[in-house]
């Protein structure tokens, strides 16, 4: 190579990490191969392309690069690149053994650690992920990203207070990263100190990978006195569950206005529309006129509603109107029960809520009970004997109002956190919510009373990922309720 192609490539490449630093990665990755192409094999070049692809999470092309240079393989930084493309495809077990060959071999950078860590996390194994932070991470003791997974750690281990001090001592370090304070929020959240709560929930939009905010368009009030007596537009934010969930305070905006339009999931509009005659429930692909004075998202709605305590979440019981529904598939003469196993698998939280259907094979089997299928056809509903058996029926692929009505009818719905657990609570339908134990923080760590909704009865892991003595008091629970109903 020559001095002058050689120079051109360092200045593509100097450029390049120009670009990278600014966070322009399109404009850095287009300097990074341009300099490649000038002097190829060069390994720092190489390593800031894998680390572009692993910022941007583009697999495909941390792929590509990981087998054309395949011959670099001994190479620290491509061991690095090979083991966050394990770790994307969630081969985690090879991950941890690629990211342990890069530690023995006296590297002890942060990034290798901090995957480590995260690969343990991925697998449930919080202690060991929380291990790595403590002991290995803790002398980059002004990181503010290794106190905030720490906290993180012990939140997901039910440490809630522990968390927050981390998290605290995060925020200390960067005050302006608002996933700490939308993660402090949770941790409020879930100990019921809703002022502090719902009053740090409101930086869920500063953070990173934030949610779209809607209609910001249109004004938000600051506080309740603001909306009497106007024309306001309530949006849901979140999933089904959460939309179903926070419905209660849309009908608590009727105390200060008559004028409410809630714009819902296509998917809740025929369910939701039944929550009260005074409000106007709308699709997004309907929603046809923007003429409001005030909008806000449903999780605000408590902030704005002053919710402080448990005692003012109020239960507004939806009622469906009678159809044929319960002719057509419910059997009086049998305890009938319907069974949601899995939620949407994109759900970041998910594998640690939802089940194996073959889990329930033990309760399958007993034949006095008729079950319906409430959850839709996933890898969590591998086949099984009793798929076949004459007392299981599949609502699966049903319309979410065809399934309402079935679970309006059921004896009892047995649900992981889902929107069916929702639809169940908020139809007062018997049910029992198998939880995990991360929780969602809404469901607090209070098993005597479901402040939600009074006929769902919570039955939770007692360890992590853990659900043998769950299905052990779901048997009892349901036989109890059996012989309620025969009496």
């Amino acid at each position: 190579m020559n001095t002058k192609t050689f120079n051109e490539a360092k200045l593509k490449f100097t450029e390049g990490i120009k670009f990278f630093n600014e966070e322009n990665y399109e404009l850095a990755e287009k300097n990074f191969l341009e300099s490649l192409d000038l002097a190829p094999q060069r390994l720092s070049v190489i390593s800031n392309l894998i680390k572009i692809y692993i910022v941007t999470k583009n697999i495909k092309k941390l792929n590509e690069i990981l087998i054309k240079y395949k011959n670099l393989e001994k190479e620290k930084e491509i061991l690095f690149g090979e083991a966050y493309n394990s770790f994307f495809k969630e081969d985690f077990d090879q991950s941890i053994k690629i990211c342990n060959q890069i530690v023995n071999d006296n590297d002890s950078k942060y990034s290798t650690q901090d995957l480590l860590a995260s690969n343990f996390k991925n697998k449930g194994n919080f202690l060991e992920a929380f291990k790595i932070y403590k002991n290995k991470l803790l002398e980059y003791k002004n990181d503010y990203k290794i106190y905030y997974n720490i906290g993180c750690l012990l939140f997901e281990l039910g440490k809630v207070r522990q968390a927050n001090y981390y998290f605290e001592k995060s925020k200390n370090l960067n005050p302006n990263f608002a996933d700490i304070t939308w993660r402090q929020s949770l941790c409020y959240l879930t100990l019921k100190d809703f002022k502090n709560g719902f009053l740090l929930y409101e930086d869920r939009w500063k953070r990173e990978n934030h949610p779209n905010i809607k209609f910001n368009n249109i004004k938000t009030p600051n506080n309740i006195s603001e909306i009497k007596d106007k024309k306001i537009l309530i949006w849901d934010e979140q999933g089904l569950g959460d939309t179903i969930n926070f419905s209660r305070f849309v009908i608590d905006i009727l105390k200060f206005t008559k004028d409410v339009t809630f714009v819902v999931d296509k998917k809740l509009k025929d369910i939701l529309s039944k929550l009260h005659t005074e409000i106007f429930v709308v699709d997004y692909q309907n929603l046809k006129e923007i003429n409001y004075d005030f909008q806000i998202p449903t999780g605000s709605l408590p902030k704005l509603l002053n919710i402080l305590t448990t005692d003012d979440i109020k239960f507004y019981k939806l009622s469906l109107p009678e159809t044929k529904i319960k002719k057509k598939y419910i059997d009086n003469d049998k305890f009938n029960i319907g069974i949601a196993w899995c939620g949407n698998p994109n759900y970041p939280m998910d594998k640690y809520r939802s089940i194996l259907f073959e889990k329930f094979n033990k309760l399958l089997q007993l034949k006095k009970f008729n079950f319906y299928k409430l959850s839709k056809t996933s890898k969590n509903s591998s086949p099984i004997s009793e798929e076949n058996s004459s007392n299981i029926f599949d609502f699966g692929d049903k319309s979410l109002f065809e399934i309402s009505e079935i679970i309006r009818d059921l004896d009892l719905v047995i649900s992981v956190d889902t929107s069916i657990n929702h639809l169940a609570g908020i139809l007062g339908t018997n049910s029992i919510l198998l939880l995990n134990y991360n929780n969602d923080w809404r469901w607090f760590d209070d098993k005597s009373k479901n402040h939600w909704y009074p006929s769902v009865k919570i039955i939770k892991q007692t360890s992590f990922n853990s659900w043998d003595e769950v299905f052990e008091n779901l048997i009892i629970e349901v036989e109890k309720m059996y012989k309620k109903k025969g009496q």
